[in-house]
């Protein structure tokens, strides 16, 4: 064989292998939502494991605040209080860098067209309007607004476009452990004992109490669905808080019949 063959033949394979590698290099940074494929953005990657690590340390030096806090001083001790929002601090900043450029508007607004996506939104103002008109402690308020914005970082995990799993599962985990803890704490202890929210007269009284365990609990059943979809679907494919699963690829209950209403939205939102 010539030297002019040989030339040939390396340059021929070259170009097969860096044809395949731009093809792997697309298909990395890209992904298909609601009927279109939408390109990604290069550092996307680094800013998801970076938002991942800062919520994950955040997150492991604020709950044990916040449970000792509840458990030993009833939230009246200064210092965990503290702890406990500095971290919560921390998670909303891992949470914005793993927002940054990697949610979609469409699914957004998908979820907000869902009744129990607006259900939960409005009971966790609620919880927050009660904590500043009757509080517990001088905390209360602040506590109340970190519960919202965790409920909040929750449902929006749909409209991320990528995200890893066990990152989900995580904060699912945390969004459930801390519900239930509210409602026990309602319920088996004296937290807001007497303390009421509203009163007519001497034959209608409203209590915190009550009112605020009913709160935490319809938050509870109506993500019940969300949850368990996100435990079951492990590849991710449908959203946890659309009704009748729904598939992020397309936009509809089938994974191969497409929404056009859905496909033209991103198209302009990616153009």
């Amino acid at each position: 064989m010539s030297k002019t063959q040989e030339l040939v033949g390396v340059s021929l394979v070259t170009r097969v292998l860096t044809s395949a590698k731009n093809r792997n290099s697309w298909a990395n940074r890209s992904i298909r939502i609601l009927g279109n494929v939408v390109e990604l953005d290069e550092w996307l990657d680094r800013r998801m494991k970076c938002g991942q690590r800062v919520t994950a340390v955040s997150s492991i030096l604020g709950v044990p605040c916040y449970l000792l806090n509840n458990i030993f001083f009833r939230g009246h001790n200064l210092p965990l209080n503290v702890g406990a929002a500095v971290s919560a601090v921390g998670v909303s900043v891992g949470f914005g860098i793993l927002y940054f450029k990697n949610i979609s508007l469409a699914i957004t607004r998908r979820l907000l067209k869902e009744v129990n996506v607006v259900i939960i939104l409005v009971l966790g103002i609620c919880i927050f309007i009660i904590d500043c008109v009757a509080p517990y402690n001088s905390f209360a308020p602040i506590n109340g607004f970190i519960y919202f914005i965790m409920v909040s970082l929750f449902l929006f995990l749909d409209a991320v476009k990528k995200k890893s799993r066990p990152f989900v599962l995580a904060v699912g985990i945390l969004f459930v452990v801390t519900t239930l803890w509210n409602i026990y704490t309602l319920t088996f202890t004296g937290s807001s004992v007497g303390i009421i929210l509203f009163q007519y007269g001497d034959d209608y009284v409203l209590r915190k109490r009550p009112f605020k365990r009913s709160c935490f609990l319809q938050i509870l059943l109506f993500s019940l669905n969300g949850v368990w979809t996100m435990f079951i679907d492990k590849k991710m494919d449908t959203m946890m808080f659309a009704t009748g699963h729904v598939y992020r690829e397309t936009g509809t209950a089938s994974k191969y019949v497409e929404d056009r209403q859905y496909s033209t939205q991103w198209r302009s939102e990616s153009g």
